[in-house]
């Protein structure tokens, strides 16, 4: 934590020496994310509604265009996927019974990710007509995972953070409006998607069940599988 701590320093000094108007805020904003991957049989069965709370940073080089940064922490990011091969998933973690180190095929895996999210992006809004201000967003955003659970067969909360990645970087696009209640403070709503780019489970050696004899063999699991999801803004800029 001290080194995302530093790195938040850092980049809000870069945004600082370079201000010509900058503006901080908070947001509050409920998430829902899911998880896909390259392999047919892997496939997605559920997402997570989650939140992503933490600080705004908008650096104004024109009236209307921004950079953008700042610091957030990502709660309950990921996805279910169904796994049409069964195996053992997570060969490196400490689950709770050994039970679950070799998983059926066709079953449920929930991932739970806590990640911290550092933006940088590129914003441009409208002049205010009235009370209002509408913007466009195009972020690019690295995430660096904390902690992650599981949920399958009959348990939860399995700690999985072993077999999962520890960065992820994701593009994103969004939009929504700015609505002024005072000269300096205005409330934000607006919807973002965004899509990552990095596989979020450790292709670790493990062994699969082979679906024709139901025997298990020593294979490599090989898939991509990354986490998208929309984020619906709610905040205040001061």
């Amino acid at each position: 934590m001290k080194k995302i701590a530093l790195i938040a320093m850092l980049m809000m000094g870069i945004l600082t020496s370079y201000a010509q108007d900058i503006k901080l805020g908070f947001q509050f904003s409920p998430t829902i994310s899911w998880m896909t991957t390259n392999d047919n049989q892997i496939v997605n069965s559920g997402s997570n509604v989650g939140l992503k709370f933490g600080l705004i940073a908008e650096n104004y080089f024109q009236e209307n265009y921004a950079i953008t940064s700042g610091l957030n922490l990502l709660i309950n990011q990921g996805g279910t996927l169904n796994h049409g091969i069964g195996g053992n998933f997570f060969p490196t973690s400490e689950l709770s019974d050994t039970l679950y180190n070799n998983i059926a095929a066709n079953e449920n895996i929930t991932r739970k990710f806590q990640m911290v999210e550092i933006p940088l992006g590129i914003k441009l809004r409208t002049n205010q007509f009235g009370y209002l201000r509408y913007y466009g967003e195009i972020p690019f955003l690295l995430h660096i995972k904390t902690q992650a659970r599981g949920n399958f067969l009959d348990t939860t909360k399995e700690n999985i953070t072993p077999d999962t990645g520890i960065l992820n970087f994701s593009w994103g696009i969004g939009g929504g409006a700015e609505y002024s209640i005072a000269d300096q403070t205005a409330i934000v709503a607006g919807i973002y998607f965004h899509n990552g780019l990095i596989d979020m489970t450790q292709n670790r050696r493990t062994q699969l069940r082979d679906e024709a004899t139901g025997l298990l063999t020593d294979e490599q699991e090989d898939s991509k599988a990354v986490i998208s999801g929309l984020t619906f803004r709610l905040g205040v800029m001061f």
